[in-house]
Order: C-alpha cells, then sequence, then structure tokens
C-alpha cells in the first residue's frame, strides 16, 4: 500500500499547481490531484502541474464532478457532447500527471435518493466514458459518495451487476455522513476496491485528522489487506484541519505506521 495526500488539502489556500508543488513537502509515496475549475481541465494545465510536483508520483486526478458530471447522462444530447468534452480534457490532464485514475462522484441526488441503475442513458453513456478514459491511460473509479448514486451497500452491488469490472474508491467520511458503516463498505467493494480517501472523526461526530479520532484504521487495513488492496490510501482533509502542518505530518506517519501492521 501506498500512503498519499490530496491537492486539496490546500484548496482556498493555494492554486492547484502551487498546493500540488507544497505537497512534495511532506513524505509521501502518492498523491491525488483535485483540478478545481474548467481552466484546469485540459493537458497544458496537467502539464503544468506535473512540472510544479518534479518526481512526486501521481495515482489519480478528481475534479469538481458538480460542475458537468449530472451532464454527462443528461436527455440533451448537446449536454451530453459537452460535458463529454470536459471529461475528456480531465482525462488529457490526468494523462500528463501520470495518473491512473479518475475519480467519479456521478449525478447528485440532492433530495432524492437516486440508484444507481435509474441514472438515465448510463446503460450507453458510461461504456462511451470508459473509453474516452481508456484512450488517456485511465481507469474511472466510482466513488462512494452520500449525496450521490453511489451512497450505499446496494449500490455497490447494482453498479457490479451492470458493469461486472467496476472498480471503486471507498471514502470513509462520506460512508459515515450517508449513516454507512466504512467497514461493511469495504467489505461491499471487496477485490472492486482500488483507491481509498481517509479522514476520522471523534466521539461527536466532529471531523479530525486520521489518528485524532475514534475509526478503527486497523480493522480497514485487515479488510484491506484480506482483499488483497495494494492500491493507494490517501488522506483527504478539509482544508481548515491543515492549518497546522505539523499535525498533518503526524497524522500521515499514523497512517504509514498502520498499513506497516
Amino acid at each position: 500500500m501506498q500512503i498519499g495526500l490530496s491537492s486539496a488539502a490546500f484548496y482556498g489556500r493555494m492554486n492547484t499547481e502551487d498546493a500540488a508543488k507544497h505537497l512534495a513537502d511532506f513524505q509521501l509515496d502518492t498523491c491525488e490531484v483535485f483540478l478545481e475549475t474548467f481552466s484546469e481541465y485540459n493537458m497544458s494545465f496537467g502539464k503544468l502541474v506535473r512540472e510544479r510536483m518534479g518526481s512526486l508520483p501521481c495515482v489519480s486526478v478528481h475534479p469538481k464532478g458538480t460542475q458537468f458530471e449530472s451532464d454527462l447522462f443528461a436527455s440533451y444530447a448537446r449536454q451530453r457532447k459537452d460535458a463529454m468534452q470536459i471529461f475528456d480534457g480531465i482525462c488529457s490532464a490526468g494523462e500528463m500527471l501520470g495518473a491512473s485514475f479518475y475519480v467519479l462522484h456521478g449525478p447528485p441526488g440532492f433530495k432524492t435518493d437516486i440508484r444507481p441503475e435509474n441514472i438515465r442513458n448510463i446503460r450507453t453513456v458510461f461504456p462511451e466514458m470508459q473509453r474516452v478514459a481508456a484512450d488517456h491511460g485511465i481507469e474511472i473509479l466510482w466513488e462512494n459518495v452520500s449525496w450521490c448514486a453511489c451512497s450505499k451497500v446496494e449500490n455497490i452491488v447494482s453498479l457490479l451487476d451492470m458493469f461486472p469490472e467496476q472498480r471503486f474508491v471507498l471514502d470513509i467520511k462520506q460512508a459515515l455522513h450517508a449513516g454507512v458503516d466504512p467497514l461493511l463498505m469495504a467489505r461491499a467493494m471487496g477485490e472492486h476496491l482500488a483507491h481509498v480517501h481517509v479522514l476520522d472523526w471523534n466521539e461527536e461526530g466532529k471531523l479530525v485528522l486520521p489518528g485524532d479520532g475514534i475509526f478503527p484504521f486497523k480493522d480497514l487495513m485487515d479488510i484491506l489487506w484480506s482483499c488483497q488492496f495494494h492500491g493507494a490510501v490517501i488522506l483527504e482533509p478539509y482544508s481548515y484541519q491543515t492549518l497546522d502542518e505539523d499535525k498533518v505530518h503526524r497524522s500521515l506517519r499514523f497512517l504509514r505506521n498502520i498499513i506497516a501492521r
């Protein structure tokens, strides 16, 4: 397993290229680059970020999916076409970064519970997305997100019924927000689990950095080892949690000690 940090850790305080450069100041095996806006969704920006990052590997690229991902599945063909061009640009940036994965939220449910099998055009659009991503050497991973289509264990089952080879990102804080035990979600993803986002929470339910809360990381690691998981465990904190960077370093050391068993 590898330990990494998301550039989103410095959202609002640094531009993406500067945040990516700052990642090299941490002891990381890899990282995730979070592209924040439309002007960053292209090959030239990916090249710029890659240059700023130096030799630090990038395993995944994550866009701000609320800007366009629902339009990928729209009933209006022109919306789908425009959204697919945006998606292709992000995959181009990911290719320049050397990323293996695109982290997908999919369409949001907002006030309704959206199930994967009910996403409009999913059986035709998603294979097209997979082809576009593959042209850039990218694999799409579907993330469990509390307010999107893949929020519950049964949604994982539904997606695998439609796309048996599909793989996933486990986000433990999103499982918490959805009222789902992250360990059950990890078991449901099983051998299809390719990438992990981690955060922690305390007894009051407040989100904190891993090592400062009560989440049973050792139990999670036991599941990952049993699934023969060899991917990246990415610390994905909110910007306010990284103001004290000594705490970030400490949390990364905690995660490294956990995966060392």
